[in-house]
């Protein structure tokens, strides 16, 4: 039995949605840093796109904690300004908290091509 392309469709959002990158942070579970948790789908290359965002916004990362079950990663930051503040400007939060979606789309050439 064939699926009809509307229900296929769909399905691809659904998929879609639940294997897009999330990235949540956290201003009030640390005293002296502000916590940036990244989680997604485990797939190569998508660590090093978080840590190149974060870096680019002249963060500093005070610590970090990566963990996996094999098929999900969430990498944990505690991220200071480059004066060692809390971050507070939320143009930076808000350009934190949209950026899995340029780590989603800008895609990884696999081995094969």
């Amino acid at each position: 039995m064939e699926w009809p392309s509307a229900y296929l469709d769909e399905y691809e959002k659904l998929v879609m949605r639940l294997t897009l990158p999330r990235a949540r942070v956290d201003k009030v579970g640390c005293n002296n840093a502000t916590r940036v948790m990244f989680d997604s789908v485990r797939k190569q290359g998508t660590l090093l796109e978080a840590i190149q965002i974060l870096t680019d916004l002249d963060l500093t990362i005070k610590k970090a904690y990566i963990s996996s079950d094999g098929q999900w990663s969430m990498a944990v930051f505690h991220m200071t300004d480059l004066d060692g503040n809390k971050l507070i400007d939320k143009s930076v939060i808000n350009y934190i908290e949209q950026s899995p979606s340029k780590i989603q789309y800008a895609g990884f050439k696999s081995i094969e091509g």
